[in-house]
């Protein structure tokens, strides 16, 4: 509820002219209750974020044996679609990547969270790989994976629409180079 009325303020005034305040008034609730579900404004715009890192990672980390992690991603990439078509649009859509284009607040902290999904998914595939410490492998396919899931945030801000075949295209692109790291194992 409370996310909800942000986005809709969000929507109309632009990110940074809207403040907690305003948001607690439009939920209804307390300004205190606002930071005690989100610690920052912009954790109401991306109020998924958590969620989506930890279905990712359970997506690589519960994998078929023998399935890569780019594979994974894929399935992952493809469901979380299906599943949005339902209540969201299943893409970032124009305004909601402009929100970001104008703000500087909110393209720090979408940099944060991906880096936060990069950082996560790395050390899953060290794990899983056996990578020594500061091994660079793990890292690199993780941002390049998580790159997929980044771009259609990132893809012409406030311009054309990303098409949903461009997640297949960047899996594609990856797959040349990925399609054999870190196989999953049995659980």
């Amino acid at each position: 509820m409370i996310a909800d009325a942000a986005m809709q303020l969000f929507t109309l005034r632009g990110f940074d002219h809207v403040s907690v305040a305003d948001i607690a008034a439009a939920a209804g609730v307390a300004e205190k209750t606002v930071y005690n579900y989100f610690p920052a404004k912009a954790d109401m715009f991306f109020d998924e974020a958590n969620d989506i890192l930890a279905e990712l990672l359970a997506a690589v980390r519960y994998r078929v044996a023998g399935e890569s992690a780019l594979a994974a991603v894929g399935t992952f990439m493809a469901g979380r679609a299906e599943w949005a078509a339902g209540r969201r649009p299943s893409q970032p859509t124009a305004q909601f990547r402009q929100l970001i284009a104008d703000s500087t607040a909110l393209q720090a902290h979408q940099r944060l969270m991906f880096a936060r999904y990069e950082t996560a998914l790395a050390s899953l595939l060290a794990e899983e790989t056996g990578a020594a410490a500061g091994s660079v492998e793990p890292f690199v396919a993780a941002v390049a994976l998580i790159g997929v899931l980044r771009a259609p945030f990132e893809a012409s801000p406030g311009g054309a629409k990303p098409r949903r075949d461009q997640t297949a295209s960047a899996l594609g692109l990856l797959a040349g180079g990925l399609a054999t790291y870190a196989p999953g194992r049995a659980h």
